[in-house]
């Protein structure tokens, strides 16, 4: 069964003070737009990044929109969106994290027929909104041109990018770097903290073992298709899922590609699962009720005695609910 469609973002905006946090490309604009679509009163957009001479005269005004506000003013007594790479929190104001597109959203947004069809796009093209609708040729422009557009140290970026899902300690990460950049340890692990803290990469623990290698996923797993030529279906397919998971705590484990301790929910990320590879690995699976094997279109009903296992193809997993 298809889910229905959403032709808008499934976080909606509404007449209050909001700041809307978020990397770049995730649609922090675009979800303002949209909402003034149908908004009735006088609004006033300024880009704080935009060089030229700015109005700063809010008379009359019901909404002001601060897009990269960098708070070199003071926010004026009028309802004001602010959009902004990183949450902020302030008085009167709530937050809303934009993260890209989910895949359900991307569908929404794609035109193809085949739900199939559309997660092969949805691989190849990554999650973010824009990249929808341009000719194949400009999505990997797009990606390029948004790349050097992040405020961060371009190898570090470069590094956690091309090597999501794999597992390194940060003490790792850095001997690695020194021996191609200059580079000092402390700014390194500050340009690690604010990676992480803007929602631009993610870090997974293992369970139970804080000083073990951590796994690293970007929040659009394209970038890794223009910075490096090593191909990884699997690893890809694992910050796929990552996204997907809206949970509060997620670690990973040896037998499990990732673990939520709250639900004693193992999952398994199999893009090409076949029972006899798929046995193997549950038998080093323990302290779980049920383990979600989730595949590419692989599906197919496995009995285990120790608990309950349930093997789907992503689409399906994704609109189980």
């Amino acid at each position: 069964m298809l889910p229905k469609k959403i032709h808008d973002r499934k976080v909606k905006l509404d007449f209050q003070n909001t700041v809307i946090s978020g990397p770049k490309g995730v649609g922090k604009t675009f979800l303002v737009f949209n909402f003034l679509e149908n908004f009735k009163g006088k609004y006033k957009y300024i880009d704080f990044s935009d060089y030229r001479e700015k109005n700063f005269d809010f008379s009359g005004i019901d909404l002001l929109i601060f897009d990269n506000f960098d708070f070199s003013i003071d926010i004026p007594p009028v309802t004001t969106f602010i959009i902004t790479d990183k949450k902020t929190d302030l008085e009167g104001f709530k937050n809303i994290e934009l993260k890209a597109l989910d895949f359900e959203e991307f569908f929404s947004f794609d035109n193809s027929q085949s739900i199939t069809h559309s997660f092969d796009k949805f691989l190849k093209t990554g999650n973010l909104p824009r990249s929808i609708y341009l000719e194949d040729y400009f999505k990997e422009e797009y990606l390029k041109d948004l790349f050097e557009l992040l405020p961060f140290n371009r190898e570090i970026l470069k590094f956690y990018f091309s090597h999501i899902g794999e597992k390194f300690t940060l003490y790792q990460i850095y001997q690695i770097l020194k021996k191609h950049i200059k580079i000092s340890k402390d700014s390194f692990y500050k340009t690690t903290n604010e990676l992480i803290e803007k929602r631009v990469i993610f870090e997974v623990n293992k369970f139970n073992s804080p000083k073990s290698p951590k796994k690293f996923y970007a929040y659009n797993f394209a970038f890794k298709n223009i910075l490096t030529n090593r191909k990884n279906i699997l690893l890809t397919f694992e910050n796929i899922v990552f996204l997907e998971l809206n949970e509060d705590e997620i670690f990973y484990k040896d037998s499990l590609s990732f673990y939520i301790p709250k639900k004693r929910l193992g999952i398994m990320v199999m893009p090409f699962a076949n029972e006899e590879i798929l046995e193997e690995k549950l038998k080093k699976v323990k302290d779980v009720d049920k383990v979600q094997v989730i595949t590419i279109s692989n599906e197919f009903d496995f009995e285990w005695k120790n608990f309950e296992v349930e093997v789907t193809p992503f689409w399906q997993w994704r609109f189980a609910e």
